[in-house]
């Protein structure tokens, strides 16, 4: 009973309520009032204001004479669009769509994620002759939008683009929209496309990938914030080292009810395969980095972004036109990198190749730098061990394998074998 009140509890605080609403710091969600399965999320970090003031609007001469106001207005809208994306996670699985709000006072927000922020994102400098122009504390200002006659309550979101030491390069005030599923800014809050839910985290979904393995399900997780593990989700592994034989060591750093320490990659068990069951509770602010606060053994890597971009081309005030670079991904590297699932003959969890070219974001790897062997890497998350006190019959036709996921034929030496899915001790 005392589960089924945990699993209860956890589940409204994954939805918006009826008194959803912005209070000052903490865990939200910012869901577009015009397309409602759409969702904000920090996807990159590219913004560069030497291309949109510069490469873009001109100069700060043709920035202010020569229309170079809307060329860098269109730039900035590209490097912005890379930067934030909207996504569809209507059954709130999506990490990067759990953003840290910290307040600044006076509805003004940082908003946090993914190891970067909307500060980080705008800050920057522009290298003028006279004065370097400097981008700094731009916040996202989060207004209830009055009398709007709506519950949950109706929000703007807008920020101001302007120099903080000098307002010859100020872009003014343009207002977060969904335009069609594609993150844009607007002059204008009328739209009911700028207005946005805004849903308070108490915990969010998983889904696992693999499985189902002796009953239980499993994935692969990396978030830059703290979480508590809830409902259905039972441990939380980190992986130690590589045996000769290809066997992958694991430990548990939390079961439910504990604590993943920030910035960590863990596989995660679960004991569901519906993500509504298995839930984790976020806890502290995020990292702004890549490091991990787990001070133990872990060979599993990950990464926060899988920006696949590309060259996004822009117009410039001077004619033609510019280019950025938005990828921002870790590239798959078929030497050191594995990836967790399932064996299609032996049926063992494992690290295998990945057939992507690009990690994919909020997920993790196995670094197997360390590891000069050419065994599968095989890891057993087995839990209890059925002892044989005969040879299994060879009519049975058995699915037999040893721990490190090789085929077993013939006669079965004394030792512990997975037979049929199931570890098993042979005598």
């Amino acid at each position: 009973m005392i589960k089924k009140l945990l699993l209860l509890a956890v589940l409204i605080g994954c939805t918006a309520g009826a008194m959803a609403q912005i209070s000052g710091s903490g865990y939200y969600r910012f869901k577009n009032a015009d397309r409602t399965s759409d969702y904000i999320s920090l996807a990159n970090d590219k913004l560069n204001y030497t291309t949109v003031l510069s490469t873009a609007g001109g100069g700060l001469t043709r920035l202010a004479l020569f229309g170079g106001t809307t060329q860098a207005l269109a730039c900035a809208t590209k490097y912005l669009q890379t930067d934030i994306k909207m996504v569809e996670d209507e059954d709130c699985i999506n990490p990067a769509t759990v953003v840290y709000a910290k307040s600044a006072g006076n509805n003004q927000y940082d908003l946090i994620g993914q190891s970067t922020s909307l500060i980080e994102i705008t800050t920057g400098e522009y290298p003028s002759q006279n004065m370097p122009l400097t981008f700094e504390n731009i916040y996202c200002t989060v207004t209830k939008v009055s009398n709007s006659g709506v519950n949950p309550p109706l929000y703007t979101a807008r920020v101001r683009l302007k120099a903080s030491n000098s307002s010859a390069a100020d872009l003014g005030n343009r207002y977060f929209v969904d335009n069609n599923g594609q993150f844009d800014i607007s002059s204008s809050d009328s739209p009911a496309n700028a207005k946005w839910y805004i849903e308070p985290v108490s915990a969010f979904n998983v889904k696992p990938t693999v499985g189902p393995y002796c009953g239980k399900y499993y994935t692969i997780y990396y978030v830059p914030f703290a979480f508590k593990l809830a409902g259905q989700v039972e441990k939380a592994y980190v992986i130690t080292g590589i045996e000769a034989d290809g066997r992958v060591m694991k430990e548990v750093i939390a079961e439910t009810g504990g604590t993943v320490p920030a910035g960590t990659p863990v596989i995660l068990e679960c004991g569901s395969a519906n993500a509504a069951d298995n839930q984790l509770i976020p806890s502290g602010e995020p990292k702004l980095d890549n490091s991990s606060d787990y001070t133990g053994t872990n060979l599993l890597k990950g990464a926060y972004f899988c920006n696949q971009d590309g060259t996004i081309t822009f117009d410039r005030n001077v004619g033609g036109t510019g280019t950025f670079n938005a990828n921002n991904f870790t590239a798959y590297n078929a030497n050191t990198m594995r990836v967790l699932g399932m064996g299609k003959t032996s049926g063992l969890i494992g690290f295998f190749k990945n057939s992507g070219t690009a990690m994919k974001s909020n997920r993790a790897w196995l670094d197997i730098s360390s590891y000069s062997g050419a065994n599968a890497l095989s890891i057993d998350f087995t839990t209890g061990i059925t002892e044989l006190e005969k040879p299994v019959a060879e009519d049975d036709n058995p699915a037999i394998y040893d721990l490190s996921g090789r085929r077993v034929e013939g006669q079965l030496q004394k030792g512990i074998y997975i037979v049929n899915g199931k570890k098993m001790l042979i005598k």
